[in-house]
């Protein structure tokens, strides 16, 4: 795999494209962190600091599909700069005007979300015009080791920032990066070479009229309730051991052990339910009554089937996707994982609060084994779209 992602990277521009795409990564890993200090600290509340995170999140939501249906429409360079310079302008806001009315902090925080940039998902389209056949499949695998830097490096850097500065410094260098990366992305020539098919007939459903698409939205929904469960679960059984910043560890080797399994060769799209149905195994293991060290190996354990999950749901969008809806099909099957996970860590804690950790390790068990049960009984439908070849350039 490794030599497959090499010579990925040696594509013209290639390097620049993922190194761009890691900042990006980097910033939304980071924002959600950034947000809460900042409010916390200005109001006191961390019951407004959650609502305002929480809204952020429900824009990136209800946002996202739409946006991604306006690359699909316009082109990525156009709807990559405006959604860049209105995502950071809002953000600068909240940072810049943190006591100001609640109400409008929770507009900034939606108007933030709803403009997040489609970078992700716009590399892939990007991927799909400049790479062909194994190269191709690698590049799915290393999008899901960059989610995974992204997610385990954003929000060490937010409060490594807060650490030695200001609460609004994070959510101001949040903002910042991820308005400069995203535009030094859309500018990159292969950026603004990519258009969208001349000849689409994409419909008013768009996407979503495609039974594999559906399917995945459906599926990747149950998987984020699954992965924000856990994220509670980990902090409330490194709290329930006395030591709470173990949560870190537990987490970071699950994001490890997701980068493990990018490195593992790569899997057809056909083995998505079996994957789906290795994910919900991998997590039940973390139901065992042992000490945190023995947690900490088995969230690695847990973690390894994930990129290759991730990667493959990612190839299986983009096959299944009707002509001209690429990017927004991406859109939906991402904001769907978001949801699921915001979603699942409600509820999470809730289950924690009324019994113990081990009832959010249940409730992400029970969620991945939804979503193994919804590829399950669309597997006529996820079989097709395997079959599918992928768009061409």
């Amino acid at each position: 795999m490794l030599t497959l992602w090499a010579a990925v990277l040696g594509r013209p521009f290639a390097k620049a494209l993922a190194v761009t795409n890691l900042l990006t990564r980097l910033s939304a890993g980071a924002v959600t962190l950034a947000l809460v200090l900042l409010v916390e600290h200005e109001r006191g509340s961390f019951g407004a600091a959650g609502i305002v995170a929480g809204v952020f999140a429900v824009g990136t939501s209800v946002g996202a599909p739409f946006v991604g249906r306006l690359v699909d429409r316009l082109g990525q360079t156009p709807v990559l700069l405006a959604t860049a310079a209105v995502h950071g302008a809002a953000l600068l806001g909240l940072a810049l005007r943190p006591s100001a009315p609640l109400g409008v902090l929770i507009a900034l925080a939606a108007v933030a979300g709803a403009a997040r940039p489609p970078v992700a998902a716009c590399m892939r389209g990007i991927w799909i015009a400049m790479l062909q056949g194994p190269q191709l499949r690698a590049s799915y695998r290393l999008e899901s080791a960059l989610l995974e830097i992204g997610f385990v490096a954003g929000p060490v850097v937010a409060g490594a920032v807060v650490a030695v500065g200001r609460p609004a410094l994070g959510l101001i260098l949040t903002a910042g990066l991820a308005a400069l990366a995203t535009a030094a992305f859309a500018l990159l020539p292969p950026t603004r070479a990519w258009r969208p098919p001349a000849r689409a007939s994409r419909g008013v459903l768009g996407p979503l009229r495609a039974p594999a698409i559906l399917s995945l939205v459906g599926s990747r929904t149950a998987l984020g309730v699954a992965i924000g469960a856990l994220q509670v679960a980990a902090a409330a059984y490194a709290t329930a051991g006395g030591r709470p910043g173990f949560a870190g560890v537990l987490l970071g080797g699950f994001a490890a052990g997701s980068l493990l399994g990018s490195l593992t060769p790569h899997l057809s799209p056909s083995s998505f339910a079996l994957l789906s149905v290795a994910m919900c195994a991998a997590l039940a293991p973390l139901l065992l009554p042992v000490g945190l060290w023995w947690l900490a190996a088995l969230f690695v354990l847990a973690g390894t089937p994930l990129a290759p999950l991730n990667a493959i749901a990612y190839e299986l969008t983009d096959r299944a996707a009707p002509a001209g809806t690429g990017t927004e099909a991406r859109m939906w099957t991402g904001t769907a994982t978001a949801a699921g996970t915001a979603l699942g860590s409600a509820l999470a804690g809730a289950a924690v609060d009324g019994a113990s950790a081990r009832a959010a390790v249940t409730a992400a068990v029970a969620a991945a084994a939804v979503a193994a049960a919804i590829t399950l009984m669309s597997r006529r439908a996820v079989t097709v779209a395997a079959a599918t070849p992928l768009p061409a350039a």
